[in-house]
């Protein structure tokens, strides 16, 4: 299989292929899956033609191995990935979807009776995840220029309605080296991901530092402190990040436990 892709870190993957890459609900997966699944992925969106040409593609899936397949198919396909957040309502969803001008929409099948109605209302094409995941129909991938954009992400919209910044694979690329370089990520690291993957921090700071790396990021559906905590003193992580929220419900979840639990 090809990784002439253009894309650094899909580059960077077969250079890892027998390594754990991502560890989620459902089992342990090695670079060389998600580069085949993402090969697969991106053999379906194509669909017979040679590149998807920076067409936008909105896809809702909670973190997991599929989201990263998913991300990367899209990517290797010539397009533009616009992840949605799993626990916006559909409205939010709708005006996420067509403000991006997303020409497909990839959904979770615990997603496809909410976005039915707003992909048949726009006339986007609406795509199973599980259908593209085990696509088996394989296709030559076009080689993606750096410079061409790579993301739209949306920002929280406090001040307003919610604004799609746009990002490049250079942009990317530069974002994760600074990343790496200056956290010196190993190829022997392993990492939590309990944040959402529609906002930089999830997406570039986590999954895709570790991905670079070389490394294993485990990927929660959602944050649980009690369940982070459980995992901390069960696995070999060696680094761990995210907001202030998230530490100060850690913190307060320590301070609520027997003095034998804290002490573990």
């Amino acid at each position: 299989m090809s990784t002439d892709s253009g894309i650094p870190i899909v580059e960077r993957a077969a250079t890892h292929r027998l390594r754990r890459a991502i560890v989620d609900e459902t089992g342990t997966y090695t670079y060389a899956n998600l580069l085949d699944t993402s090969q697969a992925i991106a053999s379906a969106l194509l669909d017979g033609r040679s590149d998807l040409q920076e067409a936008r593609v909105a896809f809702i899936i909670p973190p997991s191995f599929d989201y990263t397949a998913v991300l990367w198919g899209v990517w290797r396909a010539g397009g533009i990935g616009v992840p949605l957040c799993v626990s916006h309502p559909a409205p939010e969803l709708e005006y996420v979807i067509n403000d991006a001008d997303a020409d497909i929409i990839v959904a979770h099948p615990d997603y496809l009776e909410m976005l039915g109605p707003v992909a048949a209302a726009h006339s986007r094409k609406l795509i199973c995840s599980n259908d593209l995941v085990d696509n088996e129909r394989i296709s030559s991938l076009p080689c993606v220029d750096i410079e061409r954009r790579a993301m739209i992400l949306y920002t929280s919209g406090t001040t307003g309605k919610p604004k799609g910044v746009v990002t490049t694979h250079a942009n990317t690329c530069a974002q994760i080296t600074t990343l790496v370089d200056f956290w010196q990520w190993r190829e022997t690291d392993r990492t939590l991901g309990v944040l959402p993957l529609h906002h930089v921090h999830g997406i570039i700071n986590i999954l895709s530092c570790a991905l670079w790396s070389g490394a294993c990021c485990e990927l929660m559906p959602k944050f649980d402190a009690t369940e982070v905590w459980h995992r901390f003193m069960d696995r070999d992580f060696t680094l761990f990040m995210a907001v202030p929220t998230v530490y100060v419900r850690l913190i307060a979840h320590w301070e609520a436990a027997a003095p034998d639990e804290q002490a573990r």
